[in-house]
Formats: C-alpha cells, structure tokens, sequence
C-alpha cells in the first residue's frame, strides 16, 4: 500500500462561516480548481473552508554549507 503523498501537508482557511450553506457555496466555486482539494470543517462557532494543493512540491535545495555539514556528519 503506498503512502499518500499529500499526508502531513497543511490546509489553509479560505474562510469562515456562520451557515453551512454560505460555506459549502463557497467550497463549490473553490472545487472548480482541479489542482485544489476542498473542505468544509464544523467548529463551535460556524464553519470554516479550508483549501490545500494536490501539487507535489519539488524538494528544496540545500545550500553548499548544509550539504558539506551533512556531508562530514554521514562519515
């Protein structure tokens, strides 16, 4: 079974509401995006929209002085 890659990648409030029909209207017009997952979350006051990319980010580069560091701990 493989590891879905998007686990661990943090979501993003794109709103809060007091209704769930104005919130889940806006998770409508945001659900149009291909590239975007979508919720609605119930809290104590409303509900908020949350968003987050199913984008897979390159990984970052690490500069020439973290790859050396790395480079002498792996010794």
């Amino acid at each position: 079974m493989e590891a879905d890659p998007l686990f661990g990648r943090p979501w993003k409030i794109a709103g809060r509401f007091d209704t769930f029909e104005s919130a889940d209207k806006k998770r409508k017009q945001l659900s149009s995006n291909k590239n975007l997952q979508v919720k609605v979350k119930r809290q104590l006051k409303g509900f908020v929209v949350k968003t987050r990319s199913t984008l897979e980010e390159q990984p970052k580069r690490l500069s020439r002085k973290k790859q050396r560091k790395e480079k002498m701990n792996d010794r």
